[in-house]
């Protein structure tokens, strides 16, 4: 029986992880972020279930197997999810450059004498350095 039950939640990721990744691939095919939230409670429906450790022992091999490919195909959406963002992120700062933040100190000009290795051009203060 729990075979069965955990066998229902696996089709059920398998079939959200499909929906994602025709999402991924065609964007025009659905909404990403509803199929991503349907994933998210799948998985969550499957970690409700007894605990898995426990019932190693009585899993059949297959049913070992059929996780560990669902596992991977999991694996292999969330790369792709990675790269989407990645690619979304660069093409962003691409249209929409960022303004540059000084780390360390803040831009010249901003203080009358500026804090020590900013970048700020040089006004002489220091005129000699002496031991």
């Amino acid at each position: 029986m729990i075979n069965r039950l955990i066998q229902s939640h696996l089709d059920t990721i398998d079939t959200h992880i499909s929906q994602i990744s025709r999402c991924l691939l065609d964007p025009g095919s659905g909404d990403l972020v509803q199929a991503s939230a349907d994933l998210q409670a799948a998985v969550l429906a499957l970690s409700r279930l007894p605990q898995l450790a426990a019932l190693d022992q009585q899993l059949a091999s297959s049913l070992k197997l059929r996780m560990r490919q669902t596992m991977a195909s999991f694996d292999a959406c969330r790369e792709a999810l990675m790269r989407r963002s990645f690619l979304t992120e660069s093409s962003l700062g691409t249209l929409i450059p960022a303004m540059r933040n000084s780390t360390y100190a803040p831009a010249a000009g901003r203080y009358t004498r500026q804090p020590y290795g900013s970048a700020g051009r040089q006004s002489g203060e220091f005129q000699a350095i002496s031991a």
